[in-house]
């Protein structure tokens, strides 16, 4: 019975203390945010300020739940949103590891006769492709987001001024940003429109995409409901309600003439790439654990059989016998409530880690007790 009591100790406690690294993510440092709002355009000015008070509420919301939150936003209304002051924060941004590193732009976009999409700044626009290759040489984050509310049409060398028409968030979730933001690694670069599409705005909720893009946050798209949110789920939603509030909105006849004469037909959000869930392998490692678990359980009962038939052959007493299959059952019933416990309490376990090492050491507190009551 010894023997039994201890390979039940052994193993279980590997196994338990192996689902704990398996289901503690790692944690950010800080994230470092850059917000571009070109806000003193007499058009859209009220519109994107609005978006800046959604993105700060979101990153408000992360410097609650999650980490330190370093914010930098610079204005056009206070001649900051510069090209130069942009790359210039890139390029004198200092990272560690597991960082992340967050930039916002609402304004005005557009596409040249290059077919090379741009972001509009005081001055000299900026390309973005020099964007997307200035943050590309930032090597240390984990996670680098690109987020940009703006138009990608087609312009002459000087803004159309039809285009220049065009253009509240509740508390997230810690799981919802813990998934988001600590348990996924590369880039995420978005924006509002497809090439050749208007990104709209109004004065009441922002950018059409930002409003859509924060609402997707909130309610959790978690399209193949495997408790993980990632980014590419909640762009999609964004993408599709982005284009269902292009498809009901009200346009004035300038507008839609506008838009018949350039062929839109709608305001399709693009995505470039997406980060990678750093939990990818969860499911497998589940069921990696649960398999073991499995093992371990059917190798407590092919123990406990050799010992019974053992005793059997000794001819030992009726109630030393049933003194040994109940103990050999209460270690049984333990790896199973503990196998039950380890796929009701997955999602909880892994933004919960903590809860995972209390019960690590109250069930081996159990274990040792009895292991000492019976020696």
């Amino acid at each position: 019975m010894n023997k039994l009591k201890s390979v039940s100790f052994i193993t279980l406690s590997v196994i338990l203390m192996s689902t704990i690294i398996c289901t503690i993510p790692a944690d950010a440092q800080t994230v470092h945010a850059l917000l571009v709002i070109m806000d003193d355009d007499p058009r859209i000015g009220t519109n994107v300020k609005v978006d800046r008070k959604n993105i700060l509420q979101l990153l408000g919301s992360i410097e609650n739940e999650l980490c330190d939150v370093e914010t930098t936003t610079l204005l056009s209304s206070k001649d900051q949103a510069t090209r130069n002051g942009v790359l210039e924060w890139i390029r004198n941004i200092h990272t560690e590891k597991d960082d992340i590193l967050f930039i916002y732009y609402a304004g005005h976009g557009g596409m040249n006769d290059k077919k090379q999409t741009f972001l509009v700044t005081e001055g000299k626009w900026i390309l973005r492709s020099d964007l997307v290759n200035a943050i590309e040489q930032v090597k240390s984050p984990r996670l680098k987001l690109l987020i940009t509310d703006c138009c990608s049409s087609l312009v002459s060398q000087k803004l159309d001024p039809n285009l220049q028409s065009s253009r509240s968030m509740t508390r997230l979730t810690e799981h919802t940003l813990r998934n988001l933001f600590l348990e996924h690694q590369g880039f995420l670069h978005v924006t509002a429109a497809t090439e050749g599409q208007y990104g709209w705005s109004n004065i009441v909720t922002g950018g059409w995409f930002t409003k859509n893009l924060i609402e997707s946050l909130n309610s959790k798209p978690d399209e193949n409901r495997d408790s993980f949110l990632t980014w590419k789920e909640v762009f999609e939603t964004a993408r599709q309600n982005t284009e269902k509030t292009f498809s009901q909105a009200t346009f004035t006849t300038s507008q839609l003439q506008d838009m018949r004469r350039k062929g839109i037909t709608s305001q399709t959000p693009k995505a470039y790439s997406f980060p990678t869930p750093l939990n990818v392998s969860s499911n497998n490692e589940k069921e990696t654990v649960n398999y073991i678990f499995l093992a371990i359980v059917l190798f407590t009962l092919f123990i406990s059989s050799r010992i019974s038939r053992s005793l059997k052959k000794q001819h030992v007493s009726r109630r030393k016998l049933s003194s040994h299959r109940g103990k050999a059952w209460g270690i049984f019933a333990i790896e199973v409530l503990t196998w039950v416990g380890f796929n009701i309490f997955w999602t909880f376990f892994s933004s919960n880690w903590w809860v995972v090492i209390i019960s690590v050491v109250l069930i081996l507190m159990i274990l040792t007790r009895r292991s000492k009551r019976y020696a």
